[in-house]
């Protein structure tokens, strides 16, 4: 009877050491199940994560900063048959970096020159590109100061010495800057009567200038790059497009690219005593090399600009008005505005 007891027991003892084994062996398995669940879910997570980013990355464009802001890099090719039926033409336009911004910015321009009430002729063109915008510009126009930048840099470009003496043998009618109120015979240097005329458009300083290294150079320099005026023995100045004008001040870009002369040149276009126009509108974002130009009696009042963007241009916009009020300036300075916008959305490869 002992023995079965003892028997009985030894059994139940050992069965109780078999469940305990079973109950701990299914706890480590609920365990390694809650980490493998776990682990399952995070690759899950993961796997999400990297979708999300993939997606986004086929989502995401290049951008590239421009003065005007951040833009959605993405060349877009222009349909000339969109551009029918504009006032102006345009040329040299590829793709732009947004078309939107584009189609904007040419509507805003052809509503400028819808409401605009006196005769008015501009051109544009992109240094990098040669793309170009115009408007009226076969019309002519009294060239007024315009004409003195592209004359003295004829000047520098024939090599004369910047010491050399020049006498004064005649005033400007109606002139009363610094060298009309010199006496006569008094001697300046050509440095002198250079910054004179650039940086104070005085037109004594300009006549004698012509009078002393004359207009012979100047005309033949005109001719080769296929501009149509030209200067005589009785006007220093004279009437032509901005189409021509435009011509001259590329010169004056490429020229002040390549000389130290050039570049003393388009360095005292920056400082000028009068700067109300395309440099008035710009020059807080560039360097703007510009010079005006105003006549009263014939209310002609213009500017010709060469700025220094992102990817430079020339701008040249000649006005039938009355000169030099902030009334006359308003349309420089809303065309310049326009014509910068159009120039940071052009595709530069």
């Amino acid at each position: 009877m002992k023995f079965r007891l003892l028997c009985f027991f030894l059994v139940l003892i050992m069965s109780m050491g078999l469940f305990g084994c079973n109950e701990k062996k299914k706890g480590n398995e609920d365990d390694n199940t809650s980490i493998s669940s776990a682990a399952a879910a995070g690759t899950q997570t993961d796997n999400k994560k990297t979708d999300v980013k993939v997606k986004n990355s086929k989502k995401t464009s290049k951008t590239t900063t421009t003065t005007t802001g951040t833009r959605e890099y993405n060349p877009t090719k222009i349909n000339t048959n969109n551009l029918i039926g504009y006032s102006f033409s345009m040329k040299g336009f590829d793709k732009v970096t947004s078309i939107k911004d584009f189609y904007n910015y040419i509507d805003e321009l052809q509503k400028l020159i819808t409401n605009c009430s006196f005769n008015m002729s501009f051109s544009y063109e992109n240094m990098d590109t040669g793309a170009s915008v115009s408007y009226n510009d076969t019309n002519r126009f009294a060239t007024c100061s315009t004409i003195k930048t592209p004359f003295v840099a004829s000047l520098l470009k024939s090599g004369i010495d910047l010491n050399e003496k020049v006498k004064k043998t005649t005033n400007w009618s109606g002139d009363y800057g610094v060298v009309a109120q010199a006496e006569m015979g008094t001697e300046f240097t050509a440095r002198q009567l250079i910054k004179y005329t650039i940086q104070r458009s005085d037109n004594t300083a300009y006549y004698n200038l012509v009078k002393h290294f004359g207009y012979a150079r100047f005309n033949s320099d005109l001719y080769s790059v296929g501009a149509n005026f030209s200067l005589g023995s009785s006007w220093i100045f004279t009437y032509c497009t901005s189409a021509d004008m435009l011509k001259c001040y590329k010169e004056i870009y490429k020229y002040g690219e390549k000389t130290k002369r050039g570049k003393w040149l388009t360095e005292l276009m920056t400082d000028t005593d009068v700067n109300r126009q395309i440099g008035k509108a710009l020059d807080k974002k560039y360097k703007v090399s510009q010079k005006y130009g105003s006549d009263w009696s014939e209310q002609q009042y213009h500017d010709c600009a060469i700025v220094y963007a992102d990817s430079p241009f020339v701008l040249c916009i000649f006005t039938n008005q009355y000169p030099e009020t902030d009334q006359s300036d308003k349309v420089f300075k809303e065309i310049a505005d326009i014509i910068d916008r159009i120039n940071n959305v052009i595709y530069i490869k």
